[in-house]
């Protein structure tokens, strides 16, 4: 997928954070961007865990593949350790 840098400048401007309700304790903080959401949070027993949710309904045409996938790239300290174009 081909998009242009002001097409991903003004993504990444509209990006927000969801807050954990107070009242809720089940909700976990998230970063939506383009339409997908991206959980991270501490798990007990298993650490930090980030989740990824690209089937969320909002994600515009413009950013899925024709045959259907949306592209990813996980980094860690600056490393891809997953990308799927």
């Amino acid at each position: 997928m081909r998009m242009s840098q002001r097409r991903a400048d003004i993504l990444n401007r509209r990006a927000r954070f969801l807050h954990p309700h107070r009242k809720d304790r089940s909700t976990l903080p998230c970063l939506e961007t383009g339409g997908m959401q991206v959980y991270a949070y501490w798990k007990r027993g298993e650490g930090l865990t980030v989740s990824v949710h690209l089937d969320t309904g909002d994600v515009p045409n413009d950013l899925i593949s024709p045959d259907g996938t949306i592209p990813i790239r996980i980094t860690v300290n600056s490393e891809c350790v997953f990308g799927a174009d």
